[in-house]
């Protein structure tokens, strides 16, 4: 769940940066692109998304969540991972930055925090085995609404895995 599809290509000579790391585990065959998707893609650099595309991930943009509704991505999102190990990776840059305005890279027309839990919510009973929350930068928000945010997350994200472990998944 991100506002950018992090599959750039090389940056200044180097092939390991925030804006690539999707891209290096489908190129270095640690992720499988058939059981990816990225939710929440917006801004204006569509050149970055084509690997994400031509490596078969499956891409909603922010603008689609409005049009498809929250359980029609909820139920793309649990066909895409299927039952297999899943990671969740939540870049706070998805929401909107009326609400997290603490990132580096933020991009207006972003989802809501009821939006964003409500996605994490819906893969409950899948084979969650780790989570992160990433690009918090408290220092570009004097309200700390971003942290809240994402500590908010993070426990959503710290339940899924429980509940996937208490289950007998959430392994390897």
């Amino acid at each position: 769940i991100d506002a950018h599809c992090d599959t750039s290509g090389p940056y200044k000579d180097s092939k390991y940066h925030h804006g690539g790391p999707f891209r290096q585990a489908v190129l270095d065959g640690v992720l499988d692109p058939e059981r990816v998707i990225q939710i929440g893609i917006r801004g204006g650099a569509e050149y970055l998304w084509e690997f994400s595309y031509e490596s078969g991930m499956t891409v909603i943009h922010a603008d689609e969540v409005d049009r498809m509704g929250l359980d029609a991505v909820i139920a793309k999102a649990l066909a895409v991972i299927g039952d297999g190990p899943t990671y969740v990776s939540f870049d706070v840059d998805s929401l909107d930055p009326a609400f997290a305005p603490g990132t580096g890279t933020p991009e207006v027309g972003g989802l809501t925090p009821r939006e964003a839990l409500a996605i994490l919510r819906g893969l409950k009973g899948r084979n969650i085995v780790a989570a992160d929350v990433v690009e918090v930068a408290p220092q570009y928000d004097a309200t700390s609404n971003t942290a809240q945010c994402a500590a908010q997350v993070l426990f959503t994200e710290l339940c899924l895995i429980a509940e996937a472990r208490a289950a007998g998944k959430g392994r390897l």
